[in-house]
Formats: C-alpha cells, structure tokens, sequence
C-alpha cells in the first residue's frame, strides 16, 4: 500500500475536512478519520475505516478521500466500502481525490 508523503498527505487531510465540513452545514451527523471528529465505524472483514461517514434521516454518505499515489493501491478498501454501500439501503460511496 503506498504511503503518502508530508505535503500529499496535508492535501488529504484538507480534502476530508472540507468534505466533513461541507456536510455539517447541510445538517449531516458527521464522523471523519481526523482530529477533533468522532471516528467513523469500520466496515468489512478488515475493519476498513473510511475518510467520512455522514448521516441525515435514512441517507448516508461514505467517501474515502485519495490522492494521486494511493489511488490505485487503495482498490481493496474502495471494493470494501463499494459492496457495503451496494447492500444498504440508501448509502452511497463516493471516491474525491485531493489534488
């Protein structure tokens, strides 16, 4: 799995409080992987943790935030969070990458 370096790594972290922000001011229930927000539940065999969770009424939201490096080694969690989106109703994933 490939590692991200120092400044794609800021970009990442940037990217998912944007997006976790984004969906407080839409009155979502957040959780994101970072500081000062409740982790998300893991999901699959793996306990796989994605980036943002977010909730309002039925509707949930997981997206996983990735950059250029580890967008291709990361596959296994994105069919992880694919499948378990695939047997909720109303969940949907969602990949962004951080630019």
């Amino acid at each position: 799995m490939a590692k991200r370096n120092p400044i794609s790594q800021t970009k990442h972290d940037q990217e998912v409080k944007k997006i976790a922000e984004k969906y407080k001011r839409e009155r979502f229930k957040v959780k994101a992987d970072l500081p000062g927000y409740k982790r998300p539940q893991a999901i699959g065999k793996y306990g796989k943790i994605p980036d943002v969770q977010a909730e309002k009424g039925p509707k949930r939201e997981i997206v996983e935030v990735e950059t250029p490096e580890t967008l291709r080694s990361h596959k296994e969690q994105h069919t992880t969070f694919k499948k378990h989106a695939a047997q909720k109703k109303h969940t949907k994933f969602t990949i962004k990458v951080a630019k």
